[in-house]
């Protein structure tokens, strides 16, 4: 996380850097990576005991996507790859398992641009489905969850072709437990699980 926080930082001090503007094409593809996190996804009933809360633990995500800019708008294809850990909490107590999450995450962004500085900085925002595969030894089988993603993108050109980005997101989606799984180990059920991260890459368009 502190990696990809002074990333962004680098590319917030580059797009204010008096240079000439680049135009790299409506075609674009990308490679990212992000630190990920997870809230929700199980809650206690009344007879938990003990233990708070189960969910999938922070980790690191690898993106490869591509987008297609129709002037001011935009649309993203965004699929990604993680391996996590489950999270067992309680008060003053942390306890992660690993691995117990392998997450396949997809999602159809369009994006619209809220500014441009003379420099070809672009700042967007964006909204979509969400579609995540959840498996692994903390799930029985296979779970497939829709749900929705938004994101705050700033895109920072480098060259003709190439360009480094930043970008925060949240998704809610269902839980990746099934009430199957809770019950193994008693008192909890599924909720939606909200997944944030901030993830730094690069560009090239044409």
């Amino acid at each position: 996380m502190q990696i990809a926080r002074r990333l962004t930082l680098f590319m917030l001090l580059v797009g204010g850097v008096d240079s000439p503007a680049v135009a790299q094409g409506p075609w674009s593809v990308f490679v990212a990576g992000g630190a990920a996190g997870f809230g929700g996804a199980s809650t206690p009933t009344a007879s938990a005991d003990v233990i708070s809360q189960y969910k999938p633990g922070a980790t690191t995500r690898f993106h490869l996507g591509a987008a297609r800019a129709f002037g001011r708008v935009s649309v993203v294809i965004d699929a990604s790859y993680a391996k996590a850990g489950i999270t067992a909490s309680s008060d003053g107590f942390r306890a992660v398992l690993s691995p117990a999450f392998t997450l396949y995450d997809l999602r159809l962004l369009a994006n619209y641009e809220l500014a441009r500085m003379g420099t070809g900085t672009t700042l967007l925002v964006g909204l979509g489905p969400m579609l995540q595969i959840w498996s692994g030894d903390a799930v029985v089988g296979t779970q497939t969850r829709l749900g929705a993603a938004a994101a705050v993108t700033l895109n920072v050109p480098i060259s003709r072709r190439f360009g480094l980005f930043a970008a925060g997101s949240l998704g809610v989606a269902g839980s990746p437990f099934d009430q199957e799984t809770l019950d193994l180990v008693g008192g909890f059920e599924p909720v939606a699980t909200w997944t944030r991260e901030l993830a730094v890459g690069i560009r090239y368009g044409w």
